[in-house]
């Protein structure tokens, strides 16, 4: 036993003295005797004291597994298992590669299902440790294990339909299907019953929803050159900005000196948003963020405003009642129109343009002629990487011989997993993964595909900023035809860039379309050169044409409601 005064140590603990918690431990106990509570308590005093270093969260981190194992599968093995998870998720949103620990993570994991199947803290935990590890299928089970315990709610039914986003078990009919059941959960807030809308008012106020005004999100290179055109027209322009105030930087301060009207929203409940936005007396209410902003989505089940859209951040409906229309174009939504549940309007070329980068556009020559093989690149979010995308590529790297890919991620997640596959397929040579780029060193970032020949696509969950990213440094993406409008993203970009013959009809073609250009060298450099003389003339760049599209659609759709109003 240990002589350790416990009554002292919870005093500590009230008065957040980790410090001392730790000393008073580490002196009146040994690691042979530190029972599994002292072992969870180190762990969280090390993960939690002032000034935190590396060598407290690897010792947190530790303590949490000795008191997983000493437990033995008791209360405080679920504890210290959650505890483990937590902080490994944290080392992910701080960047740190400490995430790799959710490699132990699992195998605890594993070992706990046998006592904890059906705990409910358990499986929550599950959900962000798949999410991680980059095991769509395994996270999607335990949303459904959940969904089968408890009432559906607002947080596990968004994580459930943007987890099918990542794979193709579900077509567009069960998204929508889903999303009846789910929006059904939400009462409507109070609102003013709207009356009197006028066609002819002078300036029509657009607001434009988000919790993305900031530098952590590519949103401001499809909107920055919208929002400038719109001052030019009867549309009156309104950020309706969810982030917190301490969230702000300076692409914050850039985007309120563009906007005619900055309003703060994101330390206001969910009817005191609905009362902001009536009171502002918006007329037209974008969503930008979708079932990706959870926590705000549902206030789109109310009537605030006469026309009110989803647009850019959510490829897909959202399923709210009162959203009017979902805003698409002729390539993104296809047979399929009927199964959203949300009226489509579609654009008559491309869903958004990219306004481009500041950097000086230099040819990119083929990095081919001084590497002698073939280089692949993604720089897609890793979690759009399933089995099925990465064994794809590893098709292709076999069947090319000397060729690399060179993987890079905006989000910071367990990379051990995708190196385990690569080694387990004698390919780890193959491979090369990059870092994050820090916020403030994009010209890195972006020359990354001065290393790449020819860039592949994720699927379904298609790539945009990166595929826009690439066509402006003149590298081609193989993209695959998808069967809605997540899916079809890529097709659609390709389409509009006039390089269709790298769009893949199905994993097989996709993998030929790689080997055909691996082996046709001149071909694959004539459409490098083709983009990098004509890609910014077409549609995919051109802002000012997508402006006036824009303007048309609204002014179209605004039309369209404003009779129910009169």
């Amino acid at each position: 036993m240990t002589d350790i005064n416990m009554s002292k140590i919870k005093k500590l603990l009230n008065e957040k003295k980790y410090s001392e918690i730790i000393i008073e431990i580490k002196t009146f106990s040994t690691e042979k005797n530190r029972s599994s509570v002292l072992h969870n308590l180190l762990g969280v005093c090390h993960a939690s004291r002032k000034g935190r270093t590396e060598d407290d969260v690897k010792g947190a981190l530790v303590n949490f597994e000795k008191a997983f194992y000493k437990d033995n599968l008791g209360e405080i093995s679920l504890e210290s298992l959650c505890n483990h998870i937590k902080l490994c998720a944290e080392m992910g949103r701080k960047e740190s590669s400490l995430v790799s620990n959710f490699m132990t993570s699992e195998k605890m994991y594993i070992e706990a299902e046998k006592k904890f199947s059906n705990n409910h803290k358990y499986l929550a935990h599950g959900i962000d440790l798949y999410k991680y590890l980059l095991k769509h299928k395994k996270r999607i089970l335990i949303i459904e294990k959940i969904l089968k315990l408890k009432k559906l709610d607002k947080l596990i039914g968004s994580l459930y339909i943007t987890s099918q986003m990542y794979l193709s078990d579900w077509k567009q009919i069960n998204f929508s299907d889903f999303q009846k059941k789910f929006t059904n959960l939400f009462n409507n807030f109070d609102a003013k019953k709207l009356t009197n809308s006028n066609l002819d008012k002078k300036k029509i106020k657009v607001g434009f929803l988000s919790p993305d005004f900031n530098k952590s999100h590519s949103i401001s290179y499809f909107i920055i050159n919208l929002i400038k055109d719109l001052k030019k027209t009867k549309f009156e322009t309104v950020a309706l900005s969810l982030l917190k105030i301490n969230q702000h930087d300076e692409t914050t301060e850039n985007f309120k000196d563009l906007f005619d009207h900055w309003i703060n929203l994101g330390d206001k409940s969910d009817q005191e948003i609905v009362n902001t936005i009536q009171n502002s007396k918006i007329d037209i209410l974008i969503d930008l963020s979708g079932l990706w902003s959870a926590n705000r989505a549902n206030i789109f089940n109310t009537r605030m405003c006469p026309l009110q859209i989803n647009w850019l951040g959510f490829n897909n409906a959202s399923g709210f009642k009162e959203i009017d229309f979902l805003l698409a174009d002729t390539n993104t939504t296809q047979n399929e129109e009927k199964d959203y549940g949300t009226k489509i309007y579609k654009l008559p070329k491309i869903w958004n343009a990219h306004c481009g980068f500041e950097h000086n556009r230099i040819y990119n020559e083929l990095p081919f002629k001084r590497n002698g093989y073939l280089t692949f690149g993604s720089l897609n979010n890793f979690m759009k990487i399933n089995d099925e995308v990465l064994n794809t590529w590893i098709k292709i790297l076999k069947k090319i011989k000397k060729s690399k890919i060179i993987l890079k991620s905006s989000l910071f997640i367990c990379e051990d997993v995708l190196r385990k596959k690569f080694v387990e397929e004698g390919l780890i040579d193959s491979v090369e993964i990059l870092k994050k780029t820090n916020k403030n060193d994009f010209l890195s970032h972006i020359n990354t595909y001065d290393k790449i020949d020819l860039c592949l696509d994720t699927f379904p969950f298609n790539g945009v900023t990166t595929t826009f990213e690439a066509l402006w440094k003149n590298v081609p993406v193989i993209t695959k035809t998808g069967y809605n409008f997540n899916s079809r993203c890529g097709e659609s970009i390709l389409k509009n860039a006039n390089i269709e013959n790298f769009i893949a009809s199905n994993v097989d073609d996709y993998v030929e379309k790689a080997v055909f250009y691996s082996k046709n060298i001149n071909e694959l450099e004539k459409v490098r050169k083709q983009l990098f003389d004509e890609v910014l003339n077409t549609s995919l760049f051109d802002t000012k044409e997508f402006s006036k599209n824009f303007c048309d659609a609204l002014d179209d759709m605004h039309k369209q409601v404003i009779k129910n109003y009169k």
